[in-house]
């Protein structure tokens, strides 16, 4: 398996991926959105498999901790959707594209990637609950521990709290 950036002859694979991991077609639709909006300032890899072709997608977009009164605010980036097609899920797809898209944003200096995501799953990624951080879900009736955070700059993390935003594409969908 490989793991690269997606390409514009990708875009229709991923679109078919997407929907068919989902079961539905928000997702596909924001992963549409992004690239349009984004460009460059999102992350968008994919899986690719000798055989199958793509299996894979995860993509990643700004986002930032607006602060509270007399603390620092800070721009990381949001995980998700990650997309894996159904006859492939369970075979390590989704976990390669995790830690390439935090080795990604990483590189790029992102000092922290949100999720929201099942709490079973991405703490293996280095996600923690980020509520007992002071950073609180920008969206009503998130469970806490669906609403997670890696710190990847701790330093650049100290004194970091207030309320975490989503690229607003996201609420468009």
């Amino acid at each position: 398996m490989m793991i690269r950036a997606e390409t514009p002859a990708d875009h229709d694979a991923v679109r078919e991926i997407t929907r068919a991991a989902f079961g539905r077609e928000p997702e596909a639709k924001l992963v549409d959105l992004a690239r349009a909006k984004l460009g460059d300032r999102a992350i968008s890899l994919v899986a690719e498999q000798a055989g199958n072709g793509l299996t894979g997608h995860i993509l990643l977009t700004p986002a930032k901790i607006e602060s509270k009164a007399g603390t620092q605010e800070a721009a990381g980036m949001a995980l998700g959707p990650v997309s894996v097609a159904p006859s492939v899920q369970r075979s390590g797809i989704g976990s390669a594209l995790c830690r390439s898209a935090l080795s990604c944003a990483q590189a790029r200096g992102a000092p922290f990637v949100i999720v929201l995501g099942h709490p079973a799953y991405y703490p293996r990624f280095g996600f923690v609950p980020a509520a007992p951080l002071g950073i609180a879900c920008p969206y009503e009736g998130v469970p806490e521990a669906a609403f997670m955070i890696a710190r990847l700059d701790r330093a650049a993390m100290g004194g970091i709290a207030g309320t975490a935003r989503f690229d607003p594409l996201f609420e468009t969908v």
